[in-house]
């Protein structure tokens, strides 16, 4: 906790207002260095001296989603994402398209029991559709976030559904006038997303914003503008889309307070910046050599090397858990190992979880527990399990 009063000083002592320079006039983490008020490095010896945790093998709970149909015929719930509430319960949203559907799982581990929450319906009783949506938690509760319109509707809009630690929801959705994807939610309730904002002839960029929802009969002209906090970009093949293997940053990034936490790049570089845009902190530690060895089978069109850090999430213990992307063999690998560092950039621990993605896939951190979906190799039966660490 020491160190997150720390941080919490550090970087309440950053004003709020325009865009600062210090994310620069290119991308984060492209062209150079970025300026950080702080920067701290681990090397190979802090890396391997660190103290280790380990996820158990069993977990201590489990559920096994019910089937559902699908355009191709049934088959189980897709878990999207999941998030801890403050109690220690998990939240596990589905990828569904059915308005009758179950929506939500919120699974307590101490008791054993699930709450399966359906989806909602629109006012008029019309369908909403729920497959690309995204989670965070709010005030003990949470929200979602997506697009319910109309495929056909040509507006460039998200839903913003709230809902309390039971999974009911509240009131009406409100909405946000961008096309994006939900990062997570400031100390002032507004939202930081992320949307595609233009293409070069080798990248694609997205630009990471601050959004005030608009409530149910508010008046448009009254919203704050976005804030534009800072770009995030990807690279693309030969074919002009993302190129296989790429870095997305938007799943290596999280909201904490006033904090964007992001690992913009391939590099092993995770940014701690101030949503004035200004970097607090930048943590880098030894990645080792991570290029794709040439004629490699899987070797990725337009990338030659692996991602150092794929995956970030933030636990309710208040720490930043670090997925590590590494080479066995010549072939990428990575879930097998989850750096922990501390809100003022300290290694904490290194985490060792029982499998490997994409058969074992974590969701959530809380507190000494993660969530995680897995699945059978041999029988293809896929289940949702929470997993105690020490």
């Amino acid at each position: 906790m020491a160190a997150v009063a720390a941080c919490g000083l550090m970087l309440s002592s950053l004003a709020c207002g325009e865009r600062n320079s210090q994310t620069g006039e290119v991308p984060l983490g492209w062209g150079g260095t970025a300026q950080a008020r702080e920067v701290r490095f681990w090397n190979g010896e802090s890396l391997e001296s660190a103290t280790r945790w380990s996820a158990e093998e069993a977990p201590v709970f489990e559920l096994v989603p019910d089937s559902v149909e699908r355009f191709n015929g049934m088959g189980q719930r897709y878990p999207r994402e999941a998030v801890f509430l403050p109690d220690g319960r998990v939240v596990v949203l589905y990828s569904v398209p059915q308005a009758d559907s179950i929506l939500l799982h919120i699974l307590d581990p101490v008791s054993g029991e699930e709450i399966p929450v359906p989806a909602p319906r629109a006012e008029n009783g019309q369908s909403l559709e729920w497959v690309q949506f995204n989670i965070a938690p709010r005030d003990g509760g949470f929200i979602l976030m997506g697009r319910n319109l109309p495929a056909l509707d040509p507006r460039q809009v998200e839903d913003v559904w709230e809902a309390d630690s039971e999974g009911r929801f509240i009131g009406r959705p409100s909405r946000i006038g961008v096309s994006a994807s939900l990062l997570g939610i400031l100390q002032d309730r507004s939202l930081v997303v992320t949307a595609e904002s233009d293409v070069t002839d080798t990248t694609i960029v997205w630009t990471t914003m601050v959004v005030t929802p608009v409530e149910a009969g508010e008046d448009h002209s009254e919203v704050p503008p976005e804030e534009v906090v800072f770009e995030t970009a990807v690279p693309t093949s030969a074919h002009d889309v993302i190129a296989t293997g790429a870095h997305l940053p938007w799943f290596a990034s999280a909201v904490s307070g006033d904090t964007i936490w992001i690992v913009p790049t391939e590099k092993p570089e995770l940014f701690a910046v101030h949503r004035s845009g200004q970097i607090a902190l930048k943590v880098e530690w030894e990645a080792g050599d991570r290029s794709i060895p040439p004629g490699t089978i899987d070797s990725w069109d337009g990338v030659d090397r692996v991602p150092a850090a794929p995956g970030l999430k933030l636990g309710t213990d208040g720490l930043i858990y670090v997925e590590r992307g590494i080479l066995v063999d010549g072939r990428p690998v990575r879930g097998t190992e989850w750096l922990v560092f501390s809100p003022a950039g300290e290694l904490v621990a290194r985490l060792g979880v029982p499998g490997r993605f994409p058969s074992f896939s974590v969701l959530a951190f809380g507190d000494g527990a993660l969530a995680a979906w897995t699945t059978n190799e041999e029988t293809g039966l896929q289940k949702v399990g929470v997993y105690r660490f020490r």
